[in-house]
């Protein structure tokens, strides 16, 4: 057998997985979940401590089952547990899912789990029964076929993009006493219409009378004097004395 053209036995067993083969990499059913992960991170070389066991349960979402035993995973949950378990190994590159089927549920589970795995870029291998994978419905290889199908591909998942960090911005001492002339002021705000103060509203001026009106001035007519009334102009005293005296002496 080969791996990237290797054929050293060590590199195979570091590269190369099986996942809960019977009687081999098995856990016992009788342990709690907890121990089970605790002794499978310790293999991986992490961390293994209690609050590390409950770190990783955590992030899976498996947390409920920290203190079950074993056996009374769903059997989902089992087969999902124990290949994440494995994959957490550093140089993994190849999972050999074990006869999950034996186990019973449905075949779609752990199908699922394998094509996960795949679209990660682990190549997976998946043994089962001849009616899982009717069931399945996907070509099956034999064990020592000379014309074998050709293996199932599943598009790689969408790698996710890391966060970028945030930029520290230098906070300038001066500055902050110093006025801003870039900054606008803040309109004021906006008053709501109801709370607007109405205009005065003018009163109509009341309707005079016709009657009531005060009526205009009317000019009088220039009065017409006679023309004997007329005031004639100065007389001359002197002539007018003579004349008297010249009709005394007539008289």
């Amino acid at each position: 057998m080969k791996l990237d053209g290797q054929t050293d036995g060590g590199v195979l067993r570091r590269r190369v997985a099986v996942v809960d083969a019977p009687g081999i990499t098995e856990p016992d059913d009788a342990l709690p979940v907890k121990s089970v992960v605790g002794e499978e991170l310790a293999i991986a070389g992490r961390k293994a401590g209690s609050k590390a066991v409950q770190a990783w349960l955590q992030a899976h979402g498996w947390h409920e089952y920290a203190d079950k035993r074993f056996e009374h995973l769903p059997i989902a949950v089992r087969t999902k547990l124990l290949a994440e378990l494995t994959v957490a190994r550093p140089e993994v590159k190849i999972v050999i899912l074990t006869m999950p089927d034996r186990l019973g549920g449905d075949p779609h589970e752990w199908y699922g789990v394998g094509r996960d795995l795949a679209s990660r870029g682990y190549g997976v291998i998946i043994t089962c029964a001849d009616a899982s994978a009717r069931l399945l419905g996907v070509p099956a290889a034999q064990l020592g076929s000379v014309d074998p199908p050709e293996p199932v591909k599943v598009a790689s998942a969408a790698p996710v993009e890391p966060v970028k960090p945030i930029e520290e911005t230098k906070v300038d001492p001066i500055a902050e006493t110093r006025p801003d002339v870039l900054v606008k002021e803040k309109p004021a705000p906006a008053v709501p219409a109801e709370a607007k103060k109405p205009e005065p509203i003018e009163k109509p001026k009341p309707d005079v009378p016709a009657e009531a009106k005060k009526a205009e001035p009317i000019e009088k007519p220039e009065t017409v004097v006679p023309a004997e009334a007329k005031k004639t102009g100065p007389v001359d005293e002197k002539k007018t004395a003579g004349q008297s005296d010249e009709k005394k002496a007539e008289a």
